[in-house]
């Protein structure tokens, strides 16, 4: 799986995680990011913490045996957030190639 983000930058959830810990929308910063044990998915600390003593594999089930209070999350529930400046760049981007395949249609 690929991310788009590293620690240390902000992420927006885009999917509500099936416990309700993180909802749709909501802004954090990955702290870190590690790996599952069975090597599944990737996981993101986003400052949340818990007192579970395992993670449970949201890809094939496997329980891992937690060491610290972090709760960690299926990192494919987030995006990178965008700068403003990203976010116009990205508009122009598909606005020229929406206009283009308008043309190309027509």
């Amino acid at each position: 799986m690929i991310i788009d983000y590293r620690a240390g930058d902000e992420v927006v959830c885009i999917r509500d995680h099936s416990q309700g810990i993180v909802k749709k929308g909501q802004v954090y910063t990955a702290n870190q990011i590690t790996r599952m044990g069975c090597g599944c998915v990737l996981l993101v600390d986003v400052g949340l913490k818990s007192d579970r003593q395992f993670t449970q594999c949201a890809a094939c089930g496997m329980n891992d045996e937690k060491t610290d209070n972090i709760w960690w999350i299926d990192a494919r529930l987030f995006r990178r957030l965008l700068t403003r400046s990203e976010e116009e760049d990205l508009a122009d981007v598909l606005a020229e190639v929406f206009s283009e395949e308008l043309i190309t249609l027509n």
